[in-house]
């Protein structure tokens, strides 16, 4: 005999309440959004309140991510600043490019302003050098020596006093 198998029909609940499963996934959407959409100055606001948040609820995942768009809104809020280069730096960049009368007129307002580098005289020769001007040169050189005794080694590896080089007003190189 078969028999009829017997359903019994569970009792019907209230249906579970949705659980979000990460909670501060909504914020964090809108405010990459905002990051997103160039509105840098409202991501800011919205990523320091979800870092709160996050914070305060022990979600370091969310936090962290936060921080990482923030620091990206932060800086195009505030991009930094392009460094401007020295006026060493500038001389070298002159002399590299055989700018000789730049570089003088550059390294005459330097040593003006801070008479005691030696690194400044030392450029200035090199300048003199290019220009095959080997009095001017060893003048310079002699004075960047006299302020630090260390650039001689510098003379001995520079290329661009190969030309004046074996002069006699550089015998004061001699032994260093």
């Amino acid at each position: 005999m078969a028999t009829k198998a017997k359903s019994e029909h569970a009792p019907k609940s209230a249906p579970a309440p949705a659980v979000q499963v990460f909670p501060l996934a909504d914020a964090f959407a809108k405010a990459v959004k905002l990051v997103d959409v160039g509105k840098h100055a409202e991501a800011v606001k919205a990523l320091d309140h979800l870092i709160e948040e996050a914070q305060a609820t022990g979600d370091w995942a969310v936090k962290r991510r936060a921080q990482v768009y923030r620091a990206q809104a932060e800086a195009k809020l505030h991009p930094p600043k392009a460094a401007t280069p020295d006026v060493v730096t500038e001389i070298q960049a002159s002399l590299n490019r055989h700018d000789t009368d730049g570089a003088l007129k550059q390294l005459e307002k330097a040593i003006k302003a801070h008479p005691a580098q030696g690194p400044l005289h030392y450029l200035r020769a090199v300048a003199f050098a290019q220009a095959e001007n080997t009095e001017a040169s060893a003048e310079s050189l002699k004075k960047a020596l006299e302020l630090d005794g260390d650039l001689v080694f510098l003379w001995h590896m520079e290329p661009d006093f190969n030309t004046v080089r074996k002069s006699p007003l550089f015998a004061f190189t001699e032994g260093r």
